[in-house]
């Protein structure tokens, strides 16, 4: 009797939550999702806790639900282990791997044929997961197409509560794009949103996707995670990979939110940089820039619809340049069909580098659909079409396709 009790429970529980867009309590989540355990053998945290894939994603890898989130924030664990001892020997539980293969074609009004290629765009490495009581490590080590190896490597710390924790993270890190939340994640097709993916301003080349070496201190309160981070900075082609080109630090403060168990939430970020030699001609000349950033997202069954929001400033600029300021917004929605968890997908991107000019912003409109394949979910498809409209007269139309086919394993 009891056990045809519970059984009835967990169907109503089924039934509330999806897990295509998975939330509820970690407890459920490990009851139902571990029926799937013959099928959980991606990647390594999937095989850890017998989960699909589906239990932390949505509405596909990599993408994150409000379940990866807390995951994430806690080092790699679920939140109610918080403060437990793991094993570190069972290797699988701690490396993936991940390749991404792409075809790719671009017709400009300027070329008079269209352009196509196929292109390896990255194998990746990842070893991460918790160590000791207190401690998780991420590494990630990636064959760029260029043929470089990026790295991204921290050390992390959580001391509390599961609904109360503060901590740390040190290294060079995601510091908060494909780490945030509710369009600072990692998109839903192929492409990440161009304000938030190059430079809003003309005068600074600061991106939020440029990954930095520094500290962060952060506090978790329920659905809320503040933090406040010290970065080495920039250089001036707006890279953040080290060594750091001057004794100047950059400052960022961040709030994200989770709205609920679907994974809608809120952003909020303000960042304050020095960039040292923009003109190599006054190479001791320190620039300065401030960045503002908001975005949200409402899931609702499987529909999801998500805006943001940049402003960027530039002041102290070689040859005294008057400021320049920017901005970008970018809006989007998606649905999931429920068979298939097929996903399509629409976005429009608007980007203004100088603020004081007219006519020099571009227009992007993004179309798409991505499909996991099987289950488990070792593949994954994706289909994106962009169309940009600069809005100088000078400036020509141009098109893009790209085909993607990545693999988690």
């Amino acid at each position: 009797m009891r056990r045809s009790v519970l059984l009835l429970a967990g169907l109503a529980t089924v039934t509330a939550v999806s897990p295509a867009y998975g939330g509820g309590r970690t407890e459920w989540l490990r009851s139902y999702l571990g029926t799937y355990a013959a099928h959980a053998s991606i990647p390594a945290w999937a095989r850890k806790y017998n989960m699909n894939c589906s239990g932390c994603h949505y509405p596909a890898a990599p993408r994150l639900n409000a379940t990866g989130i807390r995951f994430r924030w806690a080092g790699f664990r679920m939140p109610d282990e918080m403060g437990e001892k793991v094993d570190v020997t069972q290797l699988s539980n701690y490396i993936s791997l991940r390749g991404r293969m792409r075809y790719e074609y671009s017709k400009s009004e300027s070329q008079p044929v269209s352009t196509s290629a196929f292109t390896f765009n990255d194998a990746t490495l990842f070893y991460a997961g918790p160590f000791g009581r207190n401690f998780s490590g991420f590494t990630e080590l990636e064959r760029e197409p260029s043929g470089e190896i990026g790295l991204v490597a921290s050390i992390q710390g959580v001391w509390g509560k599961e609904n109360s924790y503060r901590g740390f993270r040190a290294g060079q890190m995601h510091w908060l794009l494909r780490d945030g939340v509710a369009g600072f994640d990692r998109p839903t097709g192929v492409r990440t949103p161009n304000p938030v993916n190059s430079p809003v301003t003309a005068a600074i080349p600061f991106r939020f996707s440029a990954d930095q070496l520094g500290v962060e201190g952060f506090l978790v309160s329920g659905r809320n995670r503040i933090s406040v981070e010290v970065l080495n900075g920039i250089r001036t082609t707006g890279s953040g990979d080290p060594p750091d080109p001057d004794t100047d630090k950059d400052f960022a403060v961040t709030d994200q939110l989770l709205f609920d168990d679907a994974g809608s939430g809120l952003t909020a970020v303000g960042y304050y940089g020095t960039v040292k030699g923009l003109d190599p001609l006054a190479s001791t000349l320190r620039s300065h820039f401030a960045r503002f950033a908001i975005s949200a997202n409402k899931i609702v069954n499987r529909f999801e619809v998500l805006g943001g929001f940049v402003y960027g400033k530039d002041q102290d600029l070689p040859a005294g340049a008057a400021d320049v300021s920017g901005l970008g917004y970018w809006v989007s929605g998606q649905y999931m069909f429920p068979k298939s968890s097929l996903t399509v997908f629409g976005r429009y991107e608007f980007v203004d580098p100088n603020t004081d000019l007219s006519d020099n912003g571009s227009t992007r409109v993004v179309g798409g659909l991505v499909l996991p394949v099987g289950l488990p979910e070792y593949l994954r498809l994706a289909l994106e079409a962009a169309l940009d409209f600069p809005q100088a007269a000078a400036a020509l139309n141009r098109t893009g396709l790209t085909a993607e086919l990545m693999l988690n394993f």
